[in-house]
């Protein structure tokens, strides 16, 4: 999938990174998506079945973290390419599955963009 053909969900309840990270992958051709919590992470699947990869932080407020949301998708038979994102490098790397990548933060903007690419083409 090339990158101006592929939509990105990012799932990031810290509003600066959302809007950051929105702001370099439309720049490098992606169309986003956003939501600021799991329960409208899942909503926005639903609604949108051209996501190509969902891109989430781990940590958030409410019912669901981030993993509990990838393993909604997977339990809801979705297949659709995740891409974790979190600080807590040890905490997340063995709770994520070998079917989901992950990117520690902090990135820049050639990290996050080779992390996308990879997981588009996992």
């Amino acid at each position: 999938m090339q990158s101006d053909e592929a939509t990105v969900l990012i799932v990031e309840d810290d509003r600066n990174v959302l809007d950051i990270t929105g702001f370099m992958l439309e720049l490098a051709g992606y169309h986003v998506l956003t939501a600021s919590n799991a329960t409208d992470a899942l909503s926005a699947v639903r609604e949108h079945p051209d996501i190509g990869l969902v891109f989430t932080d781990v940590n958030m407020p409410g019912d669901m973290d981030g993993i509990e949301m990838l393993n909604e998708l997977r339990r809801l038979g979705l297949s659709i390419p995740v891409l974790v994102v979190s600080g807590d490098v040890g905490g997340v790397e063995h709770r994520i599955g070998i079917r989901t990548s992950f990117l520690p933060k902090p990135y820049d903007r050639r990290q996050l963009l080779q992390a996308v690419e990879a997981a588009l083409h996992s």
